[in-house]
């Protein structure tokens, strides 16, 4: 054995070599793959839990990193994280409100269209406005729809049609549609629009005239007695109804009235369809009434100085007190003399007093009492000043031209004798004297 040669002993069998570059101090040994060997009759060492190695680090050292993970970095909360969880907290909280109120939205725009499409099928709660239509001939129901939708007289014409479909209108020959002027009304449902237009009995025409001067009370009774409508309703009607169209009713003064209407009822000769209300009827009249009282006699009523209802009243007084033509406007100068008059206020016509006394006793007073001449009401002009508090008849159209362009004469006062012949005077003596000389003729 060489003299060099030296026992190995287990650290001399792996040999460590050095990099020339790094210094031997800070070099760091590398642990040896071989184990060391145990002594056998050294103690079996005992280890602590704090000793126990997890993942390269000691249980002591693992718990400390971990505690130090779990507090926060600093004594400020976290703020971050508490306001993200607060935004979306308010987000799904204002998502739910828009969704429900967008389902109460619907439900109630649902409920209201299927209540206006019921309301326009049964009419449970519509207006009853009259309406005029004309109907095409051979008109079907489609047609029909248009013509009573641009009326007014329905509300939804698709569901008109849509109902007609289903009930087979224009294949059922029960629905054939008669051309013609009709006059319905909106609180009508489907089916009794649909019978409006189809040739029943409910559909018969009548022609009624009605005479120049007629009171209201004498238009009703013709009415009833022709098989139309009431007494009762026809008073109704045309002391309340709120008809619709007419500007010259806005001016009426029901002050000691009698009648709303008096003086608006046209007299004319009129086709009327059977079976109607009364208001129907009626506004028949104060259609025509509209067309008599035209642009060019309103503005002259107003250049006149009166109202529409002041100059029917004077009209009325003329159709009453003249018993031709060609007295209406002389009888229209002494009256308008007398209202533009400081001596002679009063009109002093029987036939004011003759209507009040007619209306109340039911049957027509053609002479006055001296008790009935001294009666206190507004109806007497031989009591009170100026016109009465209504027209007294429902006047023609000569009389309402009178009325606003009298002759320029200077009476006022006439008298009558049996043959209706008027006798003019200037003066109160002249007026005694014509009474004297008719006497003295029908004494004869």
């Amino acid at each position: 054995m060489s003299k060099d040669f030296k026992e190995k002993t287990p650290r001399d069998e792996t040999p460590v070599t050095k990099d020339a570059n790094i210094p031997s101090d800070d070099f760091p040994t590398a642990p040896s793959d071989t184990p060391k060997a145990k002594d056998a009759t050294a103690p079996k060492e005992s280890r602590k839990p704090s000793d126990e190695v997890i993942c390269g680090y000691t249980r002591q050292q693992y718990e400390d990193a971990i505690s130090e993970l779990d507090e926060p970095a600093s004594d400020e909360p976290f703020i971050g994280r508490t306001v993200t969880e607060s935004q979306s907290t308010v987000m799904a909280i204002i998502k739910a409100v828009v969704y429900v109120a967008f389902i109460v939205s619907m439900a109630i725009m649902i409920a209201y269209f299927g209540l206006s499409c019921a309301n326009d099928v049964f009419a449970f709660v519509k207006d009853d406005e009259v309406i005029e239509v004309t109907i095409p001939e051979n008109a079907t129901s489609s047609e029909l729809s248009e013509i009573l939708g641009d009326a007014g007289a329905i509300e939804h014409p698709w569901l008109f049609r849509l109902y007609a479909s289903l009930k087979g209108i224009d294949t059922n020959p029960k629905y054939t549609f008669v051309a013609g002027d009709y006059t319905i009304t909106p609180n009508m449902n489907y089916d009794e629009m649909f019978l409006a237009f189809v040739k029943t009995a409910s559909a018969e025409v009548i022609r009624i005239t009605i005479p120049e001067g007629y009171t209201v009370d004498e238009i009703i009774a013709l009415f009833v007695s022709k098989g139309i409508g009431t007494k009762e309703g026809f008073v109704d009607t045309i002391n309340n109804y709120e008809f619709e169209g007419y500007d010259f009713l806005d001016e009426i003064d029901m002050t000691n009235r009698i009648y709303r209407l008096e003086g608006y009822l046209y007299p004319d000769t009129y086709e009327f369809y059977m079976g109607k209300s009364e208001a129907y009827y009626i506004y028949k009249l104060l259609d025509r009434f509209d067309q008599i009282m035209n642009d060019e006699l309103r503005a002259y009523a107003k250049e006149r100085g009166v109202t529409i209802d002041e100059a029917l009243a004077i009209a009325s007084i003329i159709e009453k007190e003249a018993y031709f033509k060609n007295d209406y406007d002389i009888v229209s100068s002494v009256l308008w003399n007398r209202l533009e008059s400081n001596n002679y206020p009063n009109l002093e016509c029987d036939t004011t007093l003759l209507y009040l006394l007619t209306h109340q006793r039911g049957e027509r007073v053609t002479d006055l009492t001296k008790e009935e001449l001294a009666m206190d009401h507004p109806y007497n002009s031989y009591k009170y000043e100026g016109l009465p508090p209504s027209p007294i008849c429902n006047p023609s159209f000569t009389a309402i031209t009178c009325a606003l362009y009298p002759e320029t004469t200077p009476y006022y006062f006439f008298v009558s004798d049996k043959e209706m012949t008027l006798y003019y005077a200037k003066t109160l003596a002249e007026h005694n004297k014509n009474i004297e000389q008719i006497k003295k003729q029908e004494a004869e």
